[in-house]
């Protein structure tokens, strides 16, 4: 059945139920399914109906073949019980009551499999609520043809729109900040100051180590200080050292400051917000003179470093209440980075999860994959954490997951509950296109060539190259 012919019947179907409303004793008017049995039946979607109390009226058989579950189970009980038996993972007819309007959501039976529900609430004449009516079609299918057409654009990607570099590992690049990668590119060559901002964990410390490793410094040291990380005492050591007998404890030798073993390299100074004032005023002055004081010196120690420094924070609400020096911070901020975080990259959440695994699979021999649901799921979170959170989550799941093939359960609790968002359904050309996306896909990973895989596929290599050229196109 086509779509458009599934709609119409959706359509006539609610426009006629009006009609079907008995009258209690005290006046309430209840539905009556029994009038409409039959045209449920001819339907190919599913059809589940409750009752205004979210009690189950009816489902018809394509509710019964698409879900797996049996209409005895279902007739008579309340939309609550079933979601806490975990029959239904939550239920759209509940939403349809509480909202009084039409609701779409993505509903997970049976853990990994995906429908699509839509439900509309059918009032009375006098516009109370008579039933809710839920339209149900499996979209297992559409979301697996969707990760192959993800897989494809991953595929056809050239290195302009992904980078892994191979001096800065792990740092991958889409679209979305490819302007941002080529302004780092650019002015690594210079010694310029460069001052990255964004949120905790959206890869500033990767795109210092890219900096340095494309610059002309890139064969001496790169050396990190995190200035939220120490009390202000041993800042102070770890950035200028300090020398033989500066206070009760310290060595007899003394000791470098990260300044000095990174002269003719970079120090990528973290959080550079969170520097105290006092210091503040000390790393300024290293800036402006290119030499420095060790803690107790008298000697002033020549230095040539490269600075880049990073923060979270909005320096420039700092600089109003007082909180960091204007002086620094536009010698700091001569070149200015900004990482969107990572749910404004959503282009990059799939590759870096791919990405990672890999590493894993690569460092402990095994061969851990994330399924199709997984892999949609976890593109629609938040990501609160950003890639720092990714990182992390990848690991867990590697270590906790038994077998190789990681699905929806194996999901933490808090995040599978975040990821549950509704779909849109594809058209039907769009899925046409995606179902060709994804068997030439499989044909290139099995054939290599694109005149090998024209030839399986029995199409000319011309046609092929085209339909590849058009898909990048489309991203």
């Amino acid at each position: 059945m086509s779509v458009a012919k599934a709609h119409q019947q959706h359509l006539s179907l609610l426009q006629h139920m009006q009609g079907f409303a008995l009258k209690t004793q005290d006046g309430r008017s209840i539905f009556n399914v029994e009038p409409i049995r039959s045209f449920m039946e001819a339907i190919q979607d599913g059809i589940y109906i409750t009752d205004a109390e979210a009690v189950t009226l009816a489902v018809n058989s394509a509710y019964e073949r698409i879900t797996g579950l049996n209409r005895s189970l279902l007739l008579g009980r309340y939309m609550g019980d079933l979601v806490k038996l975990g029959y239904l993972s939550n239920s759209v007819s509940l939403e349809v009551i509480k909202r009084q309007d039409v609701v779409t959501l993505v509903q997970s039976i049976h853990g990994n499999q995906k429908i699509l529900v839509t439900g509309s609430p059918i009032f009375d004449a006098k516009q109370q609520l008579l039933c809710v009516v839920t339209c149900v079609r499996d979209i297992t299918e559409l979301l697996r043809a969707k990760h192959a057409q993800e897989q494809l654009e991953n595929l056809f990607r050239s290195q302009a729109q992904y980078k892994i570099s191979s001096h800065a590992s792990d740092f991958i690049v889409s679209q979305h900040t490819q302007d941002i990668l080529d302004l780092a590119t650019h002015v690594a060559k210079f010694d310029s100051k460069v001052l990255i901002g964004g949120e905790t964990g959206t890869g500033k410390s990767q795109l210092a180590r890219y900096i340095h490793h494309m610059s002309p410094r890139a064969e001496q040291a790169f050396l990190e200080l995190n200035c939220s990380g120490l009390p202000d005492n041993l800042l102070e050591i770890e950035l200028f050292g300090y020398v033989a007998g500066a206070f009760t404890g310290a060595s007899s030798k003394g000791k470098k400051g990260l300044l000095e073993i990174a002269h003719q390299g970079t120090l990528f100074l973290d959080e550079i917000g969170d520097l105290p004032l006092h210091l503040q005023v000390k790393l300024l002055k290293v800036i402006e003179e290119q030499r420095f004081l060790a803690v107790g010196g008298t000697e002033f120690k020549q230095i040539d470093v490269r600075i880049i420094s990073a923060t979270h924070r909005n320096l420039k609400e700092m600089l109003d209440h007082g909180q960091f020096r204007e002086d620094l911070f536009y010698r700091l901020n001569v070149v200015e980075l900004n990482l969107p975080p990572l749910r404004e990259r959503r282009a990059e959440i799939i590759p870096l999860l791919e990405h990672y695994l890999s590493l894993w699979n690569q460092k402990h021999q095994q061969h851990k994959s994330l399924s199709p649901e997984v892999l949609e799921a976890l593109s629609h979170y938040a990501w609160p954490g950003n890639i720092r959170e990714l990182v992390n989550l990848v690991e867990r799941l590697c270590v906790v997951t038994r077998q190789d093939d990681i699905e929806l359960q194996d999901l933490p609790e808090h995040l599978s509950v975040q990821c549950d968002v509704a779909s849109t359904p594809l058209s039907l050309k769009a899925q046409v296109l995606a179902y060709e996306r994804q068997l030439i896909i499989e044909a290139l990973a099995v054939h290599g060539s694109t005149r090998a895989t024209a030839q399986a596929l029995q199409v000319e290599q011309s046609t092929l190259v085209k339909k590849i050229a058009r898909f990048k196109q489309q991203e």
